[in-house]
């Protein structure tokens, strides 16, 4: 480039340079400052070179500039962007406003103004290959952007001198340059979470334009690694099961699962070694002739458990579905800057592994997702105990005057609340908790949340799943009364008959356990319930039977195991 032909460039430069392209460069005080300083008589002496040039001012001070603010010198001690250089910027605008004749005038403007030449300037932000654009950001950032993204963001795009994305639910705005480094760009928002609202207004802009980067994200965040020596020896001891038949498979076989299990762990399948106890648990139960013993759930976890061990063998499958098959020994949350809620009730636990807890239900109003918040501890210690009573009467952790029993029938705004894969909320420091009015049921959207009864019996037993998000079958049940109930002896459960308006009936089954005899016993009296019409059943749908959590009508709520 010739130095006319640079001086030309440099002109265009300077126009583009306006008030909030400089400001976002430096800061609103510096920019007063180098005007101040112009209006008081600074001048500048230009000397142009093929692509850059020197400003001399006449305090001595040399400023070495190019075309852009991504590269350039002074010498002033100054680390940053400095007045002087701004000086030398705008004291050539005015120039250029001032001395420059009609025509060249024209022909500048005309080649600020011409079609698309804008537009070319931020083309690199569309560019087809993602990978060099998110190469300044590590994976963890990329990995939490790729969660970030599920969740809704309104945008709002200003292009002039800088290409600007507003983050309007976060408050946030990211200017983009013309240098093709997102790393680069401008944010208000310093250090980490700055650096992520780059890479997230980038991903957003791009499939604003129709650009689809998830399985780019992908190939990033997930690389899948764990011993296939443990896959083969998984196979075989499942072949070896099928092969004998459950009817002559000796005890001894749960202590090979058990070995397999802490094998599974050391080889980094934390989802195998899930599975591996889960069938555990279920053999445990058939050798001790318990009535909770289900043949359709011993085979959904056997045939889940041999799928996904086929699957992880085989080397053309994504890294992505790899990673989802070996899962994760712990979970990785991540902030949302807001989340509406709306409790669907809470449900008391005990595993055979010896942990206690209390889950709650939310639905997201936003997204139309089930959310879920656990109070659990380990009791397998001598001296260790879980109260539910205690636990349920206890106060949240986000909200001092909140107690749990509130939190399980309030709607919720959370503000930066952390939020992992499976949707369970974090109780960690940070968050803000605020309440509102309760709608009531009838007018939230429960989208595909809400189910009928035909549809209910249409879905039949769930298959096992391989690549899914949601680990739980829940719906809610539009019903229009309580017909009666009975206690099974046989299978220790009380039996709740309903049904819809249509007349549909469907039994819903309440599992007996000693910490919740009172409530059983109360709603088997018809205490709470039996008068409820026109009411909505939230239930886990578990090998086509269905277990009720908890009643909602109108704003009210009842959870069927901890408030009757």
């Amino acid at each position: 480039m010739s130095a006319a032909a640079f001086e030309t460039s440099f002109g265009q430069f300077a126009k583009l340079c306006t008030e909030d392209y400089l400001v976002r460069y430096s800061n609103k005080g510096l920019y007063n400052r180098a005007l101040k300083d112009i209006s008081k008589g600074v001048d500048v002496k230009y000397a142009w070179g093929e692509s850059s040039v020197s400003c001399e001012l006449n305090d001595g001070t040399v400023c070495t500039l190019e075309n852009t603010l991504a590269h350039w010198k002074c010498t002033c001690p100054s680390d940053s962007l400095c007045k002087h250089v701004l000086i030398a910027i705008l004291f050539y605008a005015q120039q250029l406003s001032t001395t420059s004749s009609t025509h060249e005038e024209g022909e500048l403007e005309g080649s600020m103004q011409q079609p698309g030449s804008s537009a070319e300037r931020f083309n690199w932000l569309l560019a087809a290959d993602l990978s060099p654009l998110i190469k300044p950001f590590n994976v963890s950032m990329v990995e939490e952007v790729l969660f970030r993204l599920r969740y809704p963001e309104e945008l709002e795009v200003a292009q002039n001198a800088l290409l600007t994305v507003c983050l309007k639910l976060q408050g946030a705005e990211v200017s983009f340059t013309e240098e093709a480094n997102p790393a680069k760009a401008l944010c208000k928002i310093k250090d980490r979470a700055g650096e992520l609202l780059k890479l997230e207004a980038l991903l957003r802009y791009r499939a604003l334009k129709g650009l689809d980067d998830q399985e780019a994200l992908r190939s990033k965040v997930y690389k899948a690694a764990f011993s296939p020596d443990t896959v083969r020896e998984c196979k075989e001891l499942i072949h070896a099961m099928l092969r004998t038949g459950l009817a002559r498979l000796p005890q001894s076989y749960t202590a090979q699962l058990e070995t397999l299990a802490v094998a599974a762990r050391s080889g980094q399948l934390p989802d195998v070694e899930r599975g591996l106890r889960g069938i555990q648990g279920e053999l445990e139960l058939f050798f001790n002739r318990h009535v909770r013993f289900s043949m359709q759930e011993l085979l959904d976890r056997v045939t889940k458990l041999y799928l996904a061990l086929e699957l992880l063998e085989r080397e053309t499958l994504p890294a992505a579905k790899k990673e989802q098959l070996i899962g994760a020994f712990r979970s990785k949350y991540y902030a949302l800057p807001k989340l509406r809620l709306y409790g669907l009730g809470a449900e008391p636990w005990e595993t055979r592994s010896g942990y206690r807890g209390i889950t709650y239900y939310m639905y997201g109003l936003d997204d139309q997702q089930v959310y879920t918040y656990s109070d659990a501890r380990a009791v397998y210690y001598e001296g260790n105990d879980f109260s539910f009573a205690k636990h349920y009467a206890g106060y949240s952790p986000w909200l001092a005057s909140l107690t749990m029993r509130q939190f399980a029938g309030e709607e919720l705004v959370f503000e930066h609340i952390k939020v992992n894969e499976e949707r369970r909320l974090s109780s960690g420091e940070g968050a803000s908790l605020t309440l509102v009015a309760r709608q009531s049921i009838n007018e939230v959207n429960v989208g595909k949340l809400v189910s009928d009864l035909p549809a209910l019996r249409q879905a039949g037993v769930e298959q096992p799943v391989l690549f899914s998000d949601v680990k739980e079958r829940l719906a809610l049940i539009k019903l229009a009364r309580i017909t009666g109930n009975r206690f099974d002896k046989s299978s220790q459960s009380l039996v709740l008959e309903v049904e819809d308006e249509a007349g549909e009936q469907l039994e819903l089954i309440l599992p007996y356990q000693a910490d919740w005899e009172k409530n059983v016993k109360r709603l088997e009296a018809g205490y709470g319930a039996a008068s409820l019409e026109s009411f909505y059943a939230f239930v886990r749908i578990e090998g086509g039977q269905a277990y009720p959590i908890s009643f909602l009508h109108n704003t009210k709520l009842l959870s069927l195991k901890l408030d009757t």
